[in-house]
């Protein structure tokens, strides 16, 4: 197996079969890096995957006497860092648009920027699957236990948690797109 440092100097001129050398050498280390800090397999997957695209957008300007595990973890780690942030913006953001226990459209009080906003929840809300849909209501706006939602639905408590957990993951993806306007709407208001 070739050296870092050779793998680098082919890497630097556009070698793909250097970077697959690469690629299968630490995509391993990186993705079991991602996944022990995020404990998600699909978005440790994608951080990888990030990874692995910044060393070939970066294929040019990287050196060959650069420590290429070290290069590999700062552009995780900092990629980790990224996705931390934006899922707790979205998540204090969720938590400030759901603290009502009013459903979203009695809760504006005249607020057009809020109205625009509950106006892109309440789309998303309604594009869930109806099943999903039900069960991301009664536990968000009627705060019934999975337990309840089971029994009132007539499926399993593992069904329910699952669909809870996919209605909430969505949630934060869908607010997480609207979270700059949210943030540039209310003038940079911190949640």
């Amino acid at each position: 197996m070739k050296s870092d440092s050779l793998l680098i100097i082919e890497l630097n001129s556009g070698s793909r079969k250097a970077f697959s050398a690469i690629y299968d050498k630490y995509a391993g280390m990186v993705y079991s890096y991602a996944c022990s800090i995020l404990k998600d397999r699909d978005l440790a997957e994608d951080i990888s995957q990030f990874c692995f695209m910044q060393l070939w957008e970066h294929r040019e300007t990287i050196s060959a006497h650069r420590n290429l595990p070290a290069y590999l973890y700062v552009t995780a780690r900092n990629a980790i860092y990224k996705e931390l942030r934006r899922q707790i913006t979205a998540t204090k953001y969720l938590d400030f648009a759901a603290g009502s226990s009013e459903p979203f459209q009695k809760a504006s009080n005249g607020n057009t920027d809020y109205d625009l906003i509950v106006k892109e929840i309440d789309k998303f809300i309604e594009s869930l699957p109806e099943t999903r849909r039900k069960v991301f209501l009664m536990k968000a706006f009627k705060e019934m236990s999975v337990k309840e939602i089971s029994q009132e639905l007539g499926m399993s408590p593992k069904t329910v948690e699952t669909h809870i957990y996919r209605s909430y993951s969505a949630l934060r993806a869908a607010i997480a797109k609207i979270a700059f306007t949210v943030i540039f709407l209310w003038g940079g208001v911190k949640f």
